[in-house]
């Protein structure tokens, strides 16, 4: 594996911050774009792969990820406690770049991942609009952050929350560019609404990955300039291209 970033390094936290979601903590120096990803393995031969995780926050002495519990990977990485090794081989994808003005940012449900990050390195002007079935989670870290946050829930559970889906509540006017993860569904109402107004949107798409590195083809999704890889030609990708 010469010349890949595979690195070593031990657990320095790991929260549970909802039910069946946590927050892994990973102690190291790390480097990565928002909207990349890292290869995650915490176990010996089975399973089989690596999990591919959005960094969720990076500093100069530890990177995170923020996993849901949905099967036997997963669940091996709920029972990590602080001082467990980890192998991470990143950082992988194509990220995102700001764009000059008022942005968003709008995630549903996990795919809040990869916002945090970018929302804290492109700094202002921006608003983040979050989306979850139930009660909302980590929405203290964003609020932190200073920026504008609008929440939405199925339920309408918690303080501040509207009920319904965080595109009923999103509206792309003003902003110079939108930056979004989750559902499919979810960034295809996106895309309808921000084209309309003519306003950027760029996707993190979620596709199952094998390797993470463009090699098995597994998450290979087709576009209007033929198939693409999400773990090699992505995560990130123009709207246009995911939804035209």
């Amino acid at each position: 594996m010469a010349g890949l970033n595979v690195h070593e390094a031990p657990v320095a936290g790991n929260e549970a911050v909802a039910p069946g979601v946590g927050v892994l903590v990973v102690r190291g120096a790390f480097a990565a774009t928002p909207g990349q990803f890292y290869m995650v393995r915490a176990w010996g031969p089975y399973p089989l792969l690596a999990r591919p995780f959005s960094v969720f926050d990076l500093d100069e002495e530890s990177i995170s990820f923020v996993y849901a519990v949905r099967g036997e990977g997963t669940r091996l990485l709920q029972t990590l406690s602080p001082g467990e090794g980890v192998n991470l081989f990143g950082p992988l994808g194509v990220g995102w770049q700001r764009a000059p003005g008022r942005i968003a940012l709008v995630g549903g449900g996990m795919g809040l991942a990869p916002l945090y990050y970018a929302a804290k390195a492109f700094g202002s002007p921006a608003d983040t609009y979050l989306g979850f079935s139930g009660r909302p989670f980590l929405v203290e870290k964003f609020a932190a952050l200073g920026h504008k946050l609008f929440l939405a829930s199925e339920t309408g559970e918690g303080e501040g929350v509207e009920r319904g889906l965080v595109t009923e509540i999103f509206d792309p006017r003003g902003y110079s560019a939108c930056y979004a993860c989750g559902p499919r569904a979810m960034l295809g109402a996106l895309y309808k609404s921000c084209h309309a107004q003519g306003v950027p949107l760029w996707v993190s798409l979620e596709e199952r990955m094998a390797c993470g590195i463009g090699a098995c083809l597994g998450c290979t999704v087709l576009t209007p300039h033929g198939p693409k890889r999400v773990c090699h030609d992505g995560p990130v990708f123009q709207a246009e291209e995911a939804f035209s």
